[in-house]
């Protein structure tokens, strides 16, 4: 058993790309402090690094994970990053035929990303690094193990647009833009594709020319059996 997972490192480009830098909720200092404390910025440019082949990177980036999880082994949003770093890691062992510590990287990856779920559901730093690399993973992953997984995605991916509903239209067009094509890429994936085309039809619409609105228009006018998949779009582009 193998699972390709994609080399880019567009899927977590996603998670940054759409979390706000001001999400937190007026009414929950507990939770404000979670929003506010961007984890992501501490670690993201060394695992970004690493997915583009970086390696020395890449192990910076975990072991800054490492040092989070000394201090607070609840801390949700370092294990979410070094989990999608060891699901990384178990596309490069299956890659080169080593499959025992495929495995071993892929069932530690997704135990972090879902124990950081359980540990704060409602933290979009959580939220979106697990979805966008379980995205891939489950597009890659045989029926039987990746639907699960692309079911918890879409419920991450609604989970962060019902939360960003009273702002969205105050967001950048990245943000906006990566969380809808996100929505219609799994929405697709999960065979619902009335629900992706509200998506790609809501980018075309709100978003008109931007390159969201000509992939969304392309999307639209692809046959259903097509092999799509959204990769980032703007600021990580080059």
């Amino acid at each position: 058993m193998t699972f390709r997972l994609h080399r880019s490192i567009a899927c977590l480009l996603l998670a940054a790309c759409v979390i706000p830098a001001t999400a937190a909720p007026a009414d929950d200092d507990k939770e404000a402090d979670t929003y506010t404390d961007r984890f992501d910025l501490e670690v993201r440019e060394d695992i970004f690094a690493g997915f583009s082949g970086d390696m020395e990177s890449l192990e910076r980036g975990i072991k800054k994970c490492d040092q989070a999880l000394e201090k607070n082994p609840d801390h949700a949003e370092a294990l979410v990053w070094r989990g999608a770093a060891k699901v990384f890691k178990s596309g490069q062992a299956f890659g080169s035929g080593d499959s025992a510590n495929g495995m071993k990287y892929w069932m530690d990856g997704l135990h972090e990303m879902n124990r950081a779920k359980k540990l704060e559901p409602d933290n979009l730093g959580v939220m979106i690094p697990r979805a966008a690399v379980m995205i891939n993973a489950g597009r890659s992953a045989p029926e039987i193990m990746g639907r699960p997984v692309l079911e918890s995605v879409k419920k991450d991916f609604e989970s962060t647009y019902e939360k960003q509903q009273k702002i969205f239209d105050q967001l950048g067009e990245h943000p906006r833009g990566e969380l809808r094509m996100g929505l219609a890429d799994v929405y697709r994936l999960l065979g619902e594709a009335d629900k992706s085309k509200e998506q790609l039809e809501a980018v075309v619409k709100e978003m008109p020319e931007t390159e969201y609105a000509v992939r969304a228009a392309e999307w639209l006018k692809a046959k259903p059996t097509a092999k799509l998949a959204h990769n980032c779009i703007g600021c990580h582009e080059g």
